[in-house]
């Protein structure tokens, strides 16, 4: 019965055993794992820092150009001053560009207008709403178009209550009559003259 006993306890002690060892292994098993996974990150993160973003190289190339004029040539291209050809910096584009954006005038825009046309033989009424907005090349013909508006509206009303639709419903129609409202309103002006009129909307109804 001792022998019995003393063979459990054996059995007992060297399972004990083999679970302990089993227990250490997975442990070392899982540092190892552990380990290699940190060190992977770590490379990883080291590689980005190194790699060049594509926002630092965008950002470098236009400091780059500003340096040189291409190709070892200095700022405005194969040896040429800035500018290119003599020209100042810009070069005639620019200069260009700048008088005709200095050549551009204010806008006054009028209240719409709904006018009556001529209609010689017919009794159905024909008429046309239209938005005008005028280009005066300063400040001081605005505030004089300003205090004559009634003399505009006025002026403008009795030109559309001369023509007939017919003279309205074509593009060189239309052209004309601006001209003509462009020569009736610099017929009293005295500050400056209209440079422009433009029909920004127009509609022919009845």
């Amino acid at each position: 019965m001792s022998e019995e006993k003393k063979e459990t306890a054996s059995a007992t002690s060297s399972s004990s055993a083999g679970g302990n060892k089993m227990v250490l292994l997975l442990t070392i098993v899982n540092t190892v794992v552990c380990l290699a996974v940190v060190g992977l990150l770590f490379v990883s993160l080291q590689k980005e820092k190194k790699a060049q973003r594509i926002e630092d190289i965008v950002a470098e190339e236009p400091a780059a150009d500003e340096g040189s004029g291409g190709h070892g040539a200095p700022a405005g291209g194969h040896g040429a001053p800035a500018g290119g050809h003599g020209a100042p910096a810009g070069g005639h584009g620019a200069e260009a560009k700048g008088k005709k954006l200095a050549g551009f005038g204010k806008m006054v825009t009028l209240d719409q207008f709904t006018v009556n046309l001529t209609t010689p033989g017919s009794t159905t009424p024909k008429y046309v709403r239209v938005n005008i907005s005028l280009e005066v090349p300063s400040v001081e013909v605005e505030g004089e178009l300003s205090q004559r508006m009634p003399q505009v509206r006025n002026a403008i009303i009795d030109l559309f209550n001369s023509k007939r639709p017919s003279d309205v419903v074509s593009e060189e129609g239309r052209q004309y009559l601006k001209e003509e409202i462009r020569s009736a309103l610099n017929g009293f002006m005295v500050s400056g003259k209209v440079k422009g009129v433009f029909f920004t909307n127009f509609a022919l109804s009845g």
